[in-house]
This record gives C-alpha cells, sequence and structure tokens, in this order.
C-alpha cells in the first residue's frame, strides 16, 4: 500500500484507557481507529447519503430477518461488515501521533473492499498497521445483500479517481 493513494485521512486520539499493561496501543484498539476513519471517509461522501434510498413501508411483503434490529421506521438498506483485518507492523504508544488512511479499491455489485494504513502524521514513513474492510449492501430487514445504489458508487469513484470500468459490475 502507498501512502500516496489515500485521499481521506483521519487523525487518531490516542487515549489512555486505549494503552495494555504494556504501555502500548492494545490490538483490538486498532479495530476501532480503523472503525472511526471508515465513518469519518463516509462524512466525506455525504452527497450521497440517502439519495436512492427508500424508506420503510408499513406493509411489507419481504420476510424481516430478527437478527438485525431495525424499528418500524427508517430506512432499511445500509452496510454491513463482512471481514475486517489488520496487520501490525510497529507498537503504538501514547506519545505517537497517528492518522489513519481510507480508500475504497474495489466495487463489487453488492460489497467494496476497503484498505487502510494507520502511520506517523510527521514521518509517513513510519506505518503502524494496515488493514483491509469488506462491508455489503443490505436490506436490513431481510438480512440479504442488495445492489450498491448508484448516487453511493458514483461518489466512491469521485473521492477515489476510479473510472466505471476499474471495478467489477
Amino acid at each position: 500500500m502507498s501512502s500516496e493513494t489515500y485521499h481521506c485521512w483521519y487523525p487518531v486520539q490516542i487515549r489512555f484507557r486505549d494503552l495494555d499493561p504494556l504501555a502500548h496501543v492494545n490490538n483490538t484498539v486498532y479495530f476501532v481507529y480503523l472503525e472511526e476513519a471508515r465513518s469519518f471517509y463516509f462524512d466525506q461522501l455525504q452527497s450521497w447519503r440517502h439519495a436512492d434510498e427508500t424508506p420503510v413501508q408499513e406493509e411489507s411483503d419481504e420476510q424481516h430477518n430478527p437478527r438485525i434490529k431495525t424499528g418500524p421506521r427508517g430506512y432499511h438498506y445500509g452496510m454491513l461488515v463482512k471481514e475486517n483485518t489488520c496487520t501490525y507492523l510497529l507498537p503504538l504508544v501514547r506519545t505517537d501521533r497517528a492518522e489513519v488512511g481510507v480508500k475504497v479499491v474495489k466495487i463489487g455489485r453488492t460489497s467494496f473492499v476497503m484498505e487502510h494504513e494507520i502511520r506517523d502524521s510527521t514521518d509517513h514513513s513510519r506505518i503502524f498497521a494496515t488493514g483491509r474492510s469488506v462491508l455489503v449492501w443490505c436490506n436490513y430487514h431481510t438480512g440479504r445483500p442488495h445492489p450498491i445504489p448508484p448516487a453511493l458508487r458514483q461518489a466512491f469513484e469521485q473521492l477515489e479517481g476510479l473510472s466505471s470500468t476499474t471495478n467489477n459490475p
């Protein structure tokens, strides 16, 4: 992964509670940093929000998936995390100044792949960890995958400088 290919960087706030007894960031906390960075990334894509979503109908023929808790109102399409990985390269400590790079590297029909890089915000050659996430666009009521909305696909392509031909349909 090359730092120059990330268009979105999220500054990490390392908290005292993130540290383990060895005084470095606990391995599980890296996933929190990746999650916060993904959320920040989606905030950069505000133009797509709810553009293609339709509110839940009061009377629906779809069978509700009881394992996904949704209310009777609101939107019933969104993302679910299918896979998260993290490769640890250097330990993070409380005094480090870090940032997380996020990018979409593949857009499929119902899912997309994001890559992450946690690096020193002042010395970009110091890479603390890399990660990968696979997210699936789902119908929350059925729990089944659903095609990614065209507006979201376009937002990814615009931010990442991708063309439709570089992604899987």
